[in-house]
């Protein structure tokens, strides 16, 4: 034990500044002193504790096998009202489904109709104006005028002048 003391560099005379002694008290003094100091320390809180007698940690108790009745190896019986239960939401699901497509196939028809309302009317002021628009269709472009012989040649040699 001094050795553990001079390692952490106590002596035994530091001790006593750490620890509370009863020399010379009586076993009946110094058993009150322990439970009053023992009642004073804090207990951890109760999320620190690894276990503790408020909650219930334990799994319940299995009943008596005796009390089950043994299907052996045959097919699992069904609960026909969870089935039920189920068949009701999947068909509710599909109705709900049904009628978001159809609402959404209904909006693409109002604007297709609106698209091509919007085209016959487009339309119908082209062909209002279309008297009085100038004719740019009958114009004939004339295409470019083929260079003579001569004025090819003059080009080529233009260019063997620049080397």
């Amino acid at each position: 034990m001094s050795e553990t003391m001079e390692r952490n560099g106590l002596e035994p005379a530091d001790l006593d500044n750490y620890f509370t002694v009863f020399a010379g008290s009586p076993q009946e003094d110094v058993s009150y002193a322990k439970v009053f100091w023992s009642s004073v320390t804090l207990q951890p809180p109760l999320e620190s504790r690894l276990v503790s007698g408020d909650i219930s940690q334990r799994l319940k108790v299995a009943g008596n096998p005796q009390h089950y009745v043994s299907t052996g190896h045959g097919p699992p019986i069904l609960d026909t009202k969870c089935e039920e239960n189920l068949q009701a939401a999947y068909l509710k699901q599909r109705a709900d489904e049904k009628k978001i497509y159809l609402q959404m196939a209904k909006h693409r028809d109002e604007v297709i109709a609106l698209l091509r309302r919007q085209r016959e009317e487009r339309i119908k002021k082209e062909m209002i104006s279309l008297p009085y628009k100038p004719n740019k269709g009958n114009v004939e472009k004339s295409p470019p005028p083929l260079k003579l012989p001569e004025d090819i040649q003059q080009d080529m040699e233009d260019v063997r002048g620049l080397d």
